[in-house]
């Protein structure tokens, strides 16, 4: 089964270009739900079927996961499945119906103007990591790019004449995303 997983995660690495942390997010969600399984001395391939996944999604439930919890991991499960039919190491999708709970949306949580003022002032700018720093938190301000697209930054990925960075966002698309002059000066 391990080796089912691996070849599955390595194929959204390769032929779907997914980020890293949803690679490891989704291998994670199998171990555990073929760890699940091996409780109940079930095989993950030829075992699982509508109920298995069912019951699997109610105990993590039952354990208090969140909604989104549930649903990144029956969206692995669902991919894995649907990858096994297709390289026909299975007939039949036992997940094929079944559908993800029903997210909550919620309005994201924002800083007031005094709370940003506050956050850009705390860098020691005397220092060079001060500098870095206050470089980075102006980028993430005045650009509204992921901590993860920041940290991936090159040099050249910054045209400071031009006023724009390019980053790599979720499965690796490109952006161009314009930069403030605050910014701009924070960066040179």
């Amino acid at each position: 089964m391990e080796g089912y997983v691996t070849e599955f995660i390595q194929y959204l690495a390769v032929e779907r270009g997914l980020a890293q942390n949803t690679l490891e997010s989704y291998g994670r969600d199998l171990r555990q739900f073929q760890a699940y399984l091996q409780n109940g001395q079930l095989d993950f391939i030829r075992d699982s079927n509508r109920n298995t996944i069912l019951a699997y999604l109610n105990n993590l439930q039952s354990k208090g996961r969140a909604i989104s919890t549930i649903s990144r991991n029956l969206a692995a499960i669902k991919s894995f499945y649907q990858y096994l039919v297709r390289e026909r190491y299975l007939e039949k999708d036992p997940a094929a119906h079944l559908e993800s709970p029903k997210l909550e949306k919620k309005l994201p949580k924002i800083l007031t103007i005094t709370e940003v003022e506050e956050l850009l002032k705390q860098p020691n700018t005397f220092l060079p990591t001060g500098l870095r720093d206050k470089a980075m938190l102006e980028l993430l301000y005045a650009t509204g790019i992921r901590v993860s697209e920041l940290i991936s930054l090159n040099i050249s990925d910054i045209n400071l004449d031009m006023g724009y960075i390019k980053c790599f966002g979720k499965g690796a698309k490109e952006r161009i995303v314009p930069l403030g002059s605050i910014a701009a000066k924070s960066v040179q």
